[in-house]
């Protein structure tokens, strides 16, 4: 038997994790638009944080109740979804894609690893199975192949490593910094660290040359909106109700969103190895989640408003 909380916070970790994975597909329709990776990535995030920000308005009177000790823990805890963009994009730069995403799956055990070393949590025989069924997945659904393997850059394979970390340490502190503050504000903090992140290392040269009134506002709403907005929205609201190994088991759904979304944009091919892949992930996921309830023993107080 479920816990309701459980399964509801797991349905909202998914559609989150589903919300990334049409990122990349709508990067690559800006790039093809003309515009540099820091004109794309830098106008996501100050898209999305003006947006978050406004969605805050109606509840503003709440936000003299959050300490500033609890606004910096978010505004930090926040620096790890910026970084996790940065140190995926820099991958991007020399390995194929399909090597580069299977690094940043590497989040689906490191998440049980930090729960086992930072809670003594160990896995269970339901997510050491679902997270073996799922890289299995993963390394098919990537299309990963002997050519790729053959351009391997240890550069690169740093890079997209940190790029899991980050994501690993993203799951991990939506889900445990500042609880009590309302979920608008503590995406809205976290957003504001990833911003002023991206914002050092991509300075914000769309406001001044030009590439706003090019188009350019498009691409930034789209991408603050699934990249920025719903994501850190949902991952704050669902995370504290999930363990993290099993939170970055349900992410996986991730990778067969991008495939299935580049597929139908950008008529990328998508073989039998590549479906095989999802299923598999597919079914890891729906493994991770076939517990029972008295195994669940960090469940969190009931989802807020």
């Amino acid at each position: 038997m479920f816990s309701n909380q459980r399964t509801k916070a797991s349905i909202l970790l998914l559609f989150g994790a589903a919300s990334y994975g049409v990122l990349s597909t709508f990067v690559k329709l800006g790039y093809q638009d003309g515009f540099t990776p820091g004109e794309i990535t830098g106008s996501q995030v100050v898209f999305g944080f003006i947006a978050l920000w406004l969605l805050c308005l109606p509840s503003w009177k709440k936000l003299k109740g959050i300490s500033p000790k609890s606004i910096l823990k978010l505004m930090g805890s926040g620096i790890f979804t910026g970084l996790t963009g940065i140190f995926y994009y820099y991958s991007l730069q020399s390995l194929d894609a399909s090597f580069a995403v299977l690094l940043l799956f590497q989040f689906t055990w490191m998440g049980m690893l930090l729960d086992w070393l930072v809670h003594g949590k160990a896995p269970g025989r339901n997510q050491l199975i679902a997270v073996g069924i799922v890289l299995a997945g993963t390394l098919l659904a990537s299309g990963l192949s002997l050519d790729s393997l053959e351009r391997l850059n240890p550069v690169g394979i740093g890079l997209g490593l940190l790029s899991a970390v980050s994501y690993t340490l993203n799951m991990y502190f939506s889900g445990r910094v500042a609880t009590e503050v309302p979920t608008i504000f503590r995406s809205a903090w976290m957003v504001t660290g990833a911003t002023l992140t991206v914002l050092a290392v991509y300075p914000p040269h769309f406001v001044t040359n030009g590439s706003l009134g090019h188009g350019l506002w498009v691409w930034a709403s789209i991408l603050s909106l699934f990249g920025m907005i719903i994501p850190p929205y949902l991952f704050a609201k669902a995370a504290p109700q999930l363990e993290t190994g099993l939170a970055a088991i349900l992410g996986a759904v991730e990778l067969p969103v991008v495939i299935v979304i580049s597929g139908l944009l950008l008529h990328e091919h998508t073989g039998i190895q590549q479906w095989l892949g999802i299923l598999l992930i597919i079914g890891g996921i729906v493994v991770s989640e076939a517990k029972p309830l008295a195994s669940s023993s960090s469940v969190q107080p009931a989802l807020d408003s």
